[in-house]
């Protein structure tokens, strides 16, 4: 019920002022943990692949987790499809259902991508998009569990850590949740590395820009 400048100020306040903190706080995410600890390391970003932003060596890395949760019979979540290559992508290696969540409302050019997507997804049964914001989604699927889930939507801190506040109570035990753009912006590094101290998250893959976090409990 506050006048709209107020809810405005109220808004801008602590987005300006964490990512502020997150500039003056940056590290490059291989920095703060040891490669040679983690499961599954690629330390080259590799080629740029049409109509997505994640790289060749960083979808190895998404790909080879998404193995690894083969044996958790639950679905799996992707936040921000965009034009949906990384969608099937996924879809090409598993069975289990995934829902794209993206609402394609928020910029010039979103009825062009969505449509991109539709058609390039339109092959894969097992592919459900959902046009939705992500806590709206994680809202109408609060009776689901998942045993992955990829974040790869608004980047600044506090929309990356409320991703991942919302998504990670419906990730089952054993169940792995990898984030994009962790080196390339600031906000997503800093709610990254705030989840590596989560005590119940470990790293388990990294590639340049892409990190791979397991639940262990």
């Amino acid at each position: 019920k506050l006048p709209r400048a107020i809810r405005a100020v109220r808004w801008r306040l602590p987005l300006e002022l964490t990512q502020l903190i997150a500039r003056l706080t940056y590290k490059p995410f291989d920095r703060v943990f040891n490669v040679r600890e983690i499961e599954n390391f690629v330390p080259e970003r590799g080629a740029e692949i049409a109509d997505t932003s994640v790289t060749s060596g960083q979808r190895e890395v998404l790909l080879n987790a998404l193995k690894q949760t083969e044996t958790i019979p639950l679905p799996i979540v992707e936040v921000g499809a965009w034009r949906g290559a990384t969608t099937v992508g996924m879809a090409a290696v598993t069975d289990r259902n995934i829902y794209a969540i993206d609402p394609f409302n928020s910029y010039p050019g979103a009825a062009s991508d969505m449509e991109i997507m539709q058609n390039r997804t339109r092959a894969f049964s097992h592919i459900k998009h959902l046009r939705l914001r992500s806590g709206e989604a994680a809202a109408a699927l609060s009776q689901e569990r998942f045993s992955f889930i990829f974040i790869d939507a608004i980047h600044d801190y506090i929309n990356t850590w409320f991703d991942f506040l919302v998504w990670e109570k419906l990730l089952a035990p054993g169940g792995m949740i990898a984030f994009h753009d962790v080196d390339d912006h600031v906000g997503s590094n800093l709610a990254c590395r705030r989840i590596r101290h989560q005590r119940n998250y470990i790293i388990w893959g990294y590639c340049p820009n892409l990190v791979v976090f397991k639940k262990t409990a």
